[in-house]
């Protein structure tokens, strides 16, 4: 799909970043530069091990791997099946008292929240056409702010159908009745990793343990990759904690992670392998002057809901909708590294990582406050 790039222009970017702040790092997308590749030794990756995805070793380019940056389909069929959540409420039942059903004549529809959100507009057409199809209703596609915006509008029954990130999903869960059915895949690729990344010119930090005494970023603080599951891996596996071994600070979306990285804004970040391969496919990053440091095992995308409280009939024609049509030839496929269907999941199943993740730092899911 068409993006609006803003041309670079002659003011300084540190000097715009210095009197603007961090919102400026997205407003400079597309701004590749000559020089970000200054600093960087010839031979900086010489020694970086061949990659072989079967057994990876780090680091490497981010270039190399980007074409492996997803998990795959049966990477999410094997997930070791769960009865109930590790960690909070588990998903609301339909209430069986049709009092307490909700049935709107037109269904609230939206995305999780991005940088751009004109990029949405028209993208999810093809899908929003056959819910109107499957359910009898209109339904209309809304732009929010911010994921606590989004959990609060299902919460007070403005929002019917969503789909939330990773790592806010669960407050949806707990807060807002959100009943997760889906996510979206491509025959092949499916989920995403949780990149550790620093700027190739700096030769000394090849590893997590590097990241202590650096200047770091983190995403907004409820999000999984971005921030919580750092804050419980990092720390436990390799004994780096953010905000003690190194300073965090938190910049919002991954795109802004990646960017910061790669003016070098910021030493070091965690990010979503999937969210920021789009940010190297767009022109706005040369990954191969981002190294990837390490990389963590498959973990779920975007989980698509509807509220508890919809009509059984509604449910079912909203999961119909998502879960037997093939949208690979939509520009909804092109936008997401062709992830054109979805498929299936369970809550306690396959959130389960992220769930002891937000035990692990001590994430009230019923305190709407921690959202961002």
């Amino acid at each position: 799909m068409a993006r609006e790039n803003i041309p670079c222009c002659s003011i300084c970017r540190r000097d715009l970043l210095a009197g603007a702040g961090v919102a400026a790092t997205g407003a400079l997308a597309g701004c590749v530069s000559e020089d970000e590749d200054e600093g960087i030794p010839d031979d900086a990756d010489e020694d970086f091990p061949e990659w072989d995805p079967e057994s990876p070793e780090f680091p490497q380019r981010m270039s190399t791997l980007m074409d492996y940056d997803n998990g795959t389909v049966e990477d999410i069929q094997g997930f070791e099946e769960r009865d109930e959540p590790v960690y909070g409420d588990p998903v609301q039942e339909t209430p069986e008292d049709e009092d307490e059903l909700i049935d709107p004549d037109t269904l609230l529809f939206a995305m999780t929240p991005t940088e751009d959100p004109a990029a949405y507009e028209g993208m999810f057409d093809p899908l929003i056409e056959n819910i109107e199809e499957e359910t009898g209703r209109d339904v209309e596609n809304n732009l929010v702010e911010n994921y606590a915006a989004q959990v609060e509008a299902m919460r007070s029954e403005q929002l019917h159908i969503a789909g939330f990130s990773t790592g806010p999903l669960p407050f949806a869960v707990n807060l807002a009745g959100a009943v997760p059915f889906a996510i979206q895949v491509s025959e092949e690729d499916a989920g995403y990793f949780l990149w550790a990344i620093t700027h190739m010119s700096n030769t000394d930090i090849n590893s997590v343990e590097d990241f202590e005494g650096r200047n770091g970023a983190h995403g907004d603080p409820s999000s999984n990759s971005g921030n919580l599951m750092p804050r419980a891996i990092f720390e436990d596996q390799f004994g780096v904690e953010p905000d003690e071994d190194y300073d965090v600070e938190h910049i919002g979306s991954h795109e802004n992670l990646i960017l910061s990285v790669y003016h070098q804004d910021h030493e070091v970040a965690p990010v979503c392998s999937y969210c920021v391969t789009r940010v190297a496919d767009r022109g706005d990053v040369d990954p191969d002057d981002i190294k990837v440091v390490w990389q963590s095992d498959p973990i779920v995308t975007t989980g698509f809901s509807y509220r508890h409280n919809l009509p059984p009939d509604i449910q079912e024609g909203i999961e119909r909708a998502f879960l037997e049509y093939d949208y690979s030839d939509t520009e909804l496929a092109e936008e997401f590294d062709g992830r054109g269907q979805f498929t299936e999941i369970d809550y306690a199943t396959h959130w389960h990582d992220i769930l002891v993740t937000h035990e692990a730092n001590d994430v009230d899911l019923t305190d709407p406050g921690e959202i961002d």
